[in-house]
């Protein structure tokens, strides 16, 4: 089961729940700095536009979520359009926060 949302609603994402990573075998410390710093930053929040809902077997939700990641630097930008889970998701308040 799943459901357009139209027109797309504002949300906030919790990057680190609708972005699940784990822990790299090498080692932070062994990583340049340089690339730590280029890298992709995936905690806080961030704004997004939820544009559909959709059911999973175990009854809970996925939403399409469109929205931006930041490098650690805020020197780049990632524009990414994925389902995250409904708990990494919350509706933004008429003054957008």
């Amino acid at each position: 089961m799943w459901r357009i949302v139209d027109p797309p609603v504002p949300v906030t994402v919790d990057i680190g729940a609708a972005i699940v990573t784990r822990a790299a075998h090498f080692g932070v410390n062994k990583v340049r700095l340089g690339i730590r710093h280029g890298g992709l930053s995936l905690t806080g929040t961030t704004p997004g536009f939820l544009r559909a809902w959709a059911r999973v077997a175990d009854d809970t939700w996925l939403g399409l979520v469109a929205f931006t990641l930041a490098t650690s630097n805020g020197h780049g930008r990632l524009h990414v359009e994925q389902w995250c889970p409904q708990h990494a998701l919350s509706q933004q308040n008429r003054s957008g926060q």
